[in-house]
């Protein structure tokens, strides 16, 4: 029960409502209100309000009537200490190109089932502003921010919807693409007669099926040649340019690789080693530039594709090669866990999901395995 001078009260539509002072103008306080199905719901949502509040968290808005955009720029402003400079440019980003867009000034009291399933058709459709309809993958990022902002509002004593009714696009299969055998042989032939940094680049990444930011961020302190291994522990990526007056709308970040996971270390087989040994440059010097200054992903891309046009090799991208690692490892009989932790995969899930794609010759083979007790 409601104790008295906490402001928070039975109201007749059955809800709980608590009532704090937000601010004062010229000695009046202004209020802010939560509401709650319980006394001890709304009580927490006051609680975690105020905490906002202390930290100097702002609103567009008061209690019910609070604003969409304001919580989604008191959200980034609040992680943006919390997450990477990569992973905080892309949150900006589609807050501020779609979300804001759409739905600024939208009340989030008003936010029904309804009106969130409605904007998953419209970003499916017309991509939020009457634009052109996006991906599926794209809506559904844009939903994950969503979310998350809606949750942290919750969180902070703001009235929102449930994030966790938001409705996500279907997830369609989309198998990746592998090199085939005589393509991938005869690469392979080519890159071993080969000393150029392009040639390196590619088959160190067929044999380890390391992330294109990964391989450009790689210096040759980072093999141990003794040991035979090497250890992953940053990555090159461009991202937006947030800071004020900057001259060009993107930069290039050398950065901690994806996640946790993705800070590892990779076994070398010998022939490898000895080939990289014929290249081999300065501890502080980068693998892709044999100098201390490194490439980005798109400029190693682009010369990636003029050596696949230059040797007549059918066109593909630069993660079909981590594809097609992959796929190997499993059809030469690797263990799931080993070849998770070498990708650098949060879990085995991804890892047989997402990059492991058996081969049509492999299938059957596993498929002779089925004989009758009788010819056993």
């Amino acid at each position: 029960m409601p104790r008295k001078g906490e402001n928070i009260f039975k109201r007749k539509d059955g809800r709980w409502e608590a009532r704090y002072i937000h601010h004062r103008e010229n000695g009046k306080a202004k209020y802010c209100y939560v509401y709650g199905a319980t006394y001890n719901e709304v009580k927490m949502k006051k609680k975690a309000a105020l905490q906002a509040l202390n930290r100097g968290i702002k609103f567009e808005g008061y209690g019910q009537e609070s604003e969409f955009g304001g919580l989604a720029k008191a959200w980034l402003s609040d992680i943006r200490i919390n997450v990477k400079e990569s992973t905080y440019t892309r949150y900006y980003r589609i807050v501020n190109k779609y979300l804001l867009p759409m739905i600024d000034k939208q009340r989030l009291d008003k936010m029904d089932q309804g009106y969130l399933n409605g904007l998953t058709a419209n970003l499916l459709l017309r991509g939020g502003t009457g634009g052109t309809a996006l991906a599926p993958k794209t809506v559904t990022d844009i939903l994950c921010v969503l979310k998350s902002i809606l949750k942290y509002g919750t969180e902070n004593g703001v009235v929102c919807p449930d994030g966790n009714r938001l409705r996500y696009p279907p997830k369609k299969g989309k198998a990746a693409k592998i090199l085939t055998d005589d393509n991938r042989i005869r690469i392979e032939r080519q890159l071993l007669n080969s000393d150029d940094t392009v040639s390196l680049g590619i088959l160190f990444t067929l044999f380890t099926g390391v992330r294109i930011g990964e391989l450009c961020g790689l210096r040759w302190g980072d093999v141990d040649f003794p040991n035979a291994t090497v250890s992953i522990s940053r990555t090159v990526e461009r991202i937006d340019n947030l800071e004020p007056g900057a001259k060009g709308k993107t930069k290039v970040v050398l950065s901690e690789p994806k996640t946790e996971c993705s800070v590892r270390v990779i076994p070398l087989p010998g022939f490898l080693l000895e080939y990289m040994q014929r290249q081999r440059c300065g501890a502080d010097c980068y693998l892709l530039t044999g100098k201390r200054k490194h490439t980005e992903p798109h400029q190693y891309y682009v010369r990636y594709q003029k050596y696949l046009a230059r040797n007549k090799i059918d066109r593909h991208t630069f993660h079909t090669l981590r594809h097609t690692f992959a796929t190997r490892c499993v059809e030469m009989g690797f263990d799931t866990k080993s070849l998770s932790e070498i990708l650098g995969h949060s879990s085995i899930t991804t890892t047989l999901s997402v990059y492991v794609h058996p081969s049509m010759q492999q299938k059957k083979a596993q498929m002779e395995k089925l004989t009758p007790h009788i010819f056993c």
